[in-house]
């Protein structure tokens, strides 16, 4: 069956609809607005909390603003337009009027008390109304309305209200039923890996929400087998995949500089069959849902995006064109434009990296700062990488890397571990840090790590009180990129003390926590034999957390050392120059691999918690190729670029480089 979306470029806009937007609405006009983004995609409210349409079911409460033009003739003009559109569902909460006739259907906390949000009350993917009923509404708008495709928000277990406030694991009979048929345990009163039932409820979740996915996707296929469903990994080989690039005032800092890179990254890697919508969130956070981030910030996510195979898609509430913060418009407008003029290059483009790093299954932060300390060591150091979902490892398989990166992943099934280390008995490098492999795939710590190639027999000791220890360098075992006068690397929190294997090599030395104060007794006694890094084969295990504390501190000392992991042990930079780590690259190719695109992203306007516009700046840099270039092109200019061709490498200078460019190589 030949799918829509894979037939059209992909820029897509969503306004999230207000119940007010729909009391003046005005189709035609709504859709010019669309049109002055080039977009081919948009997405409308229809169904799930309440109706936008004129709906007969009883427990589907119809807006009461519906008095202009209607959501059927939105998509009629959408469609003459050619625009296809998405039916925005969300069935994560019901009113209150639903509520006190279904009380079943509710979430309820551990102390047994529904969450009533302003007249919203928190359904749960349990309940009947998610189960059963949703159903119903579902196959009301798709047979009511011509929509080309769903997306369902605000999906599976939610437990904070749109305020942040926790609320605690569900509890309701149908939770609690549940769990115990299938575990005989009671729900866990709290999150808490400590606890076996709540190591047993995360499994629990994962199951329930895959059942629940299967049987919602499969009815809608039995409806309408041609509707793109968001998320649908279970009755295509196709669909899509929609991460938000977005801040909130409560989530730690700093603001991570490369969502929009590791987003496309990990969808188009991760499900090479699938669109990787790559969506820009307008807003500030959900109580600020009405002021935009600055223009800047909006353009280097979609420039980013577009450097790694995504698609420009943007989000915010109500109307384009009755927006009270309309700053970042005019900028995303110029950027979808530069997607319309080269969507031939940018619309299908697909990666081909060496260079892999694993994004862990994460219950913690810690975990997530590590893999993100790496992530930027990564693009920081000018490695042309991959990013692959853990749980997609498998799927995906190994074939095409000659390095894989596993920050602190540590929970590992055997027939992934036996993957791994299949890797690296091929020759493959693998360069994992933390406890990696140290619990199985139902969270479980395990005697051995999963593990052989690391030549890590079992953890001894978790030592979380290391801060102001560090690591000795030895003139004898250096370490690249560490001058002869660099003699130290520092470390903060967390050291393993693990027994290893015959034949593992051990390189710097651990210098326990010493004293640091008063001045006059800052220094240390002992250097230890125990290891900064092992190596085995082609394998290197970092026994502490560089990515972590890089993320969180940012310090060049840590920066040098996992660069300089990276420059010893991972393939060969393919692309190198003096140019600034604040330059970000992406290689990707065309499916007949006819063209390459090496793409930059200026990302030197980002600036503490800020994002400005880029310092403009010249980047000269060589690419290992495959043969001589037939021609080399700016993507931004379509001239022509200086090159030289010698031993495999192509040498290049983009003159200028803005906010973002690529060389076009064409063999």
């Amino acid at each position: 069956m030949e799918y829509w979306w894979k037939e059209i470029p992909w820029r897509y806009i969503q306004t999230n609809l207000r119940q007010i937007d729909m009391q003046d609405m005005d189709a035609e006009a709504y859709v010019a607005e669309l049109k002055k983004f080039d977009a081919t995609i948009a997405m409308i409210n229809t169904s799930g909390i309440l109706a936008s349409y004129p709906t007969k079911l009883k427990y589907h409460p119809q807006s009461p603003y519906l008095q202009a033009d209607s959501v059927k003739k939105m998509i009629d003009v959408c469609h003459r337009e050619g625009i296809r559109v998405i039916a925005r569902t969300d069935f994560s909460k019901i009113r209150r009027e639903v509520y006190e006739q279904h009380p079943e259907w509710a979430y309820r906390t551990p102390e047994g008390d529904i969450v009533d949000y302003n007249g919203d009350v928190h359904a749960c993917i349990n309940g009947g109304f998610q189960r059963e009923y949703m159903l119903e509404i579902l196959r009301e708008t798709l047979t009511e309305l011509p929509v080309d495709g769903i997306y369902f928000n605000m999906a599976g277990y939610q437990t904070r209200d749109y305020s942040g406030v926790y609320h605690g694991i569900c509890h309701c009979e149908n939770c609690r039923r549940m769990f115990r048929e299938r575990y005989g345990l009671e729900l866990p009163k709290r999150e808490d890996m400590a606890d076996p039932a709540y190591r047993r409820y995360l499994e629990f979740k994962k199951e329930t929400e895959a059942e629940h996915g299967r049987r919602v996707c499969e009815f809608i296929r039995s409806i309408r087998p041609d509707i793109l469903i968001h998320r649908d990994t279970y009755t295509t080989d196709s669909a899509y995949m929609r991460e938000e690039d977005s801040t909130a005032l409560d989530r730690g800092l700093p603001h991570w500089q490369y969502i929009g890179s590791e987003q496309s990254k990990l969808v188009r890697v991760s499900y090479p069959g699938y669109r990787q919508s790559n969506c820009d969130v307008d807003f500030i956070d959900f109580p600020i849902r009405l002021v935009s981030v600055s223009p800047a910030q909006h353009a280097l996510r979609l420039v980013q995006g577009f450097a790694n195979g995504g698609s420009p898609d943007y989000y915010l509430i109500g109307r384009l064109d009755n927006a009270e913060d309309k700053s970042a418009q005019a900028r995303v407008r110029e950027l979808f434009d530069f997607h319309r003029r080269n969507e031939k290059l940018l619309d299908g483009v697909v990666p081909c990296s060496r260079v892999a790093i694993v994004r862990p299954e994460s219950h913690d932060a810690h975990t997530t700062a590590e893999y993100r300390g790496w992530y930027r060591a990564l693009t920081e150091g000018h490695f042309p990488f991959d990013a692959i979902y853990a749980s997609r490892m498998e799927a995906v398989g190994l074939a095409r890397y000659s390095t894989l990166i596993l920050p602190d992943d540590r929970y590992m099934s055997d027939s992934r571990a036996a993957l791994i280390d299949a890797f690296a008995a091929n020759g493959g490098t693998v360069i994992a840090t933390g406890e990696t492999g140290f619990y199985d795939e139902h969270y479980e710590r395990r005697e051995t790590p999963a593990l052989s190639c690391l030549g890590v027999r079992r953890c001894l000791n978790v030592r979380d009180d290391a801060r102001g220890s560090y690591f000795k360098i030895s003139a004898s075992d250096p370490l690249p990129g560490f001058a002869a006068e660099e003699q130290l690397v520092a470390l903060d929190g967390t050291y393993l003390y693990n027994a290893y294997a015959d034949g593992v090599e051990s390189h710097l030395s651990f210098i326990p926590p010493s004293h640091f104060g008063p001045p006059e007794r800052c220094y240390y006694t002992q250097v230890t034999d125990l290891p900064g890094y092992t190596s085995f084969g082609t394998s290197v295990y970092v026994p502490w957390y560089a990515g972590e504390f890089y993320y969180r501190q940012g310090y060049s000392n840590s920066f040098k050392f996992m660069d300089g992991i990276l420059e010893r042990y991972a393939s060969e930079r393919r692309v190198r120059g003096d140019f600034s780590p604040m330059i970000e690259i992406a290689v990707m190719i065309t499916p007949d691999i006819k063209t390459e695109l090496l793409s930059f992203v200026n990302a030197s306007g980002h600036f503490g918690n800020s994002f400005f516009e880029p310092i403009p700046c010249d980047v000269t840099c060589s690419m290992a190729v495959p043969k001589a270039p037939r021609r080399v092109y700016s993507m931004t200019t379509g001239k022509d670029l200086e090159y030289t061709f010698s031993d495999g490498r192509v040498t290049l200078t983009v003159p200028k480089l803005g906010l973002f460019d690529a060389a076009v190589i064409d063999y």
